[in-house]
């Protein structure tokens, strides 16, 4: 699979005509972005945005937390495509730390579901995948099952409140 791109804005760099500047962003993994049988690992689970729309896996490391050996179904929720996918162009296979294969597949709204069996309780799987467009801006579909990460010292809206505002 190529990755075409198309940037709407061409910024220039100061002082420099004719290059562009690109932009670069790491985003990590949240807890409902993520299959609840699998562990959260913040520090590790990373992935980049270039150009606020091109997904690169990064550091995306996947271990059971159940003890279970294979893995199949809906584990891990990126950023939806932006051409949607009927030839199944997002599609791959992935290895685990200890040689094992697993197969993946991204649909349309982002899930990448995997299927595969871990050596031992030890092992993950690393989600190198192969880099695509998404729809711009990031759109993604979270567990239903988890709760959104909480931000401390946030505070609710009421209705009292939206009403007071202007």
């Amino acid at each position: 699979m190529s990755i075409v791109g198309y940037q709407s804005t061409v910024i220039q760099a100061p002082g420099n005509s004719g290059n562009v500047v690109n932009s670069q962003r790491e985003l990590r993994v949240p807890p409902n972005h993520l299959n609840p049988d699998l562990f959260h690992s913040p520090e590790r689970n990373v992935y980049a945005v270039l150009n606020e729309n091109i997904v690169i896996g990064k550091d995306i490391r996947l271990r059971t937390r159940s003890g279970k050996d294979e893995i199949a179904g809906w584990q891990v929720s990126l950023p939806a495509p932006l051409v949607k996918n009927p030839q199944g162009e997002y599609t791959g296979t992935l290895l685990s730390r200890k040689g094992k294969p697993f197969f993946y597949a991204i649909d349309d709204d982002g899930r990448v579901f995997l299927s595969g069996k871990f050596e031992d309780e030890q092992d993950e799987v690393i989600l190198n995948i192969n880099p695509y467009v998404a729809e711009s801006s990031l759109k993604f579909r979270s567990f239903p099952d988890r709760q959104a990460p909480r931000k401390r010292n946030a505070r609710k809206t009421t209705t009292t409140d939206a009403k007071n505002v202007k």
